[in-house]
């Protein structure tokens, strides 16, 4: 029988056995860097962290920390926005940016197979040698894990139905540090990457014919399982593009004709930035984001025909031909640049399929940081939830010209994901204290309003669960199935 473990020393030794030691670290000064990110949660260090480069080792720190129910905490972004991987009750984190390969990519049925680590940035570089591109959302951080967008459920900016969920199959360490393999990955107990090689099987179907949890894990912050490999679907780049900008004035003006677009399938990424937002992805510097804001129209759809080998010329025609048709109909100007922007298409055109580059990312360029509210609703909606925001935000005396907003299309405007964005000067504590009453006074107003919050972040779960009937109890109940000995993340989704 195993000796039980009584302190650090003791895990470390257990550890060392199976992990070179030099990836294992208690250090106070290292183990700081995991304790926070730009979020309010309270900061929290972890007992150790282990920077792991297999599945294997995955399993071993979560097969020993089960036995001896110690908490673990994954991780494989190498940044935080809402508190998902800060370890609220110590134990260890497990960090997975070190696992970097990308292990497949399948041209035939545009997918690609990659680790825990692999971010936007590097899965581009690989696919983009295919002539491929991922699937992505709107300026992704840098050091940001294409498998923590994914589970973090952050929409893409291809409002197509067949890329609202691009999540085909994953390999999952399950809390007692056995392997799991979802949809067609669970076919055979091989290396996922061999599979369409050696069984007829080509991973692309995630109901099955394994049990596939894929709308579970995902939104569950680590409390299920801990994903270690993922396959997504990817997409071929457009051989031809054009990024177009249609300008309003008001934010119920573009209701009829962004669904008209959609309806139409016209165009492919397609999004709606107030001009807050926009000039932030736009300036040059964060002094200029101000008068480039003044000088956009308050409301801002950007939208990008592609056309791809097969007869672009006549495709990207007819889309033009479709959009300024739409244009007549609906009383607005298709506009091909910006005011005061004039390489804006161009600089748009690049930030669609990269991820943000720059040493300040940029929801925070203006003032040093920012909150985001977001949430799912009907377009028709968006008007009204706008006017909760700034209602409830000028209650609290916050300005309203510095509030980004943006709008995303999901299943051909099926739903739209809604996002309202909070700079703040993160050195100034009564600006950070009066931020925090904003985005709680503003989430309490639009939970009560009927907004739909679909991505459960910090103090979210006690305004969302109790108007959620016995869903709340059930996944407790599933929590209690997979993790009995609630190592995994505790503390995160109420659980």
């Amino acid at each position: 029988m195993t000796q039980a473990i009584t302190s650090v020393k003791d895990l470390t030794g257990r550890l060392a056995g199976s992990i070179d030691s030099s990836r294992i670290s208690v250090d106070p000064d290292f183990l700081a860097r995991y304790a926070t990110d730009t979020s309010y949660t309270m900061n929290r260090k972890p007992d150790m962290a282990v920077k792991v480069l297999t599945t294997e080792e995955v399993q071993q720190v979560v097969t020993i920390a089960n036995e001896n129910r110690i908490p673990v905490v994954p991780k494989s972004s190498g940044v935080g926005f809402y508190g998902a991987a800060i370890p609220e009750q110590g134990g260890i984190v497990v960090d997975m940016s070190g696992m970097k390969k990308i292990r497949r990519i399948d041209k035939r049925n545009k997918w690609a197979l990659f680790e825990a680590g692999v971010t936007y940035g590097e899965l581009q570089a690989e696919l983009g040698k295919e002539g491929m591109r991922a699937m992505i959302p709107l300026l992704p951080h840098r050091d940001k894990s294409v498998i923590t967008s994914c589970l973090e459920r952050e929409p893409r900016l291809t409002p197509k139905h067949h890329l609202d969920e691009t999540i085909l199959t994953m390999e999952m360490v399950l809390p007692n540090g056995n392997l799991f393999h979802t949809g067609s990955m669970s076919i055979d107990p091989m290396a996922p990457e061999k599979i369409p090689d050696e069984v007829p099987c080509d991973l692309c179907n995630f109901m099955g014919p394994g049990v596939d949890w894929f709308r579970l894990v995902p939104g569950s912050l680590g409390t299920y399982g801990i994903v270690t490999v993922m396959n997504v679907k990817a997409g071929f780049v457009p051989t031809a593009r054009k990024v177009m900008f249609m300008g309003f004035d008001r934010l119920e003006d573009c209701v009829a004709p962004l669904y008209h677009i959609e309806r139409k399938l016209i165009g492919d990424e397609c999004l709606l930035l107030n001009s807050r937002y926009l000039a932030s992805i736009l300036a040059p510097s964060p002094e200029d984001v101000g008068g480039i804001a003044a000088a956009l129209p308050p409301y801002v759809i950007v939208l990008n025909l592609t056309a791809g080998e097969w007869y672009p010329e006549e495709k990207m025609a007819y889309q033009e031909e479709a959009l300024h048709e739409a244009a007549k109909t609906f009383l607005f100007t298709p506009m091909e640049t910006l005011p005061n922007v004039p390489d804006a298409a161009a600089a748009i055109s690049q930030y669609l399929y990269q991820p943000w580059d720059g040493a300040t990312y940029w929801k925070a360029g203006a003032k040093g940081a920012s909150r985001e509210i977001f949430f799912l609703t009907q377009l028709q909606r968006a008007p009204e939830f706008l006017q909760v925001i700034r209602e409830t935000a000028h209650q609290e005396r916050y300005p309203l010209d510095e509030i980004g907003l943006y709008l995303q299309p999901k299943q051909n405007g099926r739903a739209f994901h809604m996002e309202a964005s909070f700079p703040f000067n993160p050195e100034d504590p009564e600006e950070k204290e009066l931020i925090d009453t904003v985005c709680k006074a503003v989430s309490r107003a639009l939970v009560q309003k009927g907004a739909f919050f679909y991505r459960i972040y910090g103090d979210w779960d006690r305004l969302v669960y109790p108007r959620t009937g016995t869903l709340h109890e059930t996944l407790k109940r599933i929590k209690g199935l997979l993790d009995p000995n609630k190592i995994l993340n505790p503390g995160k989704l109420g659980f």
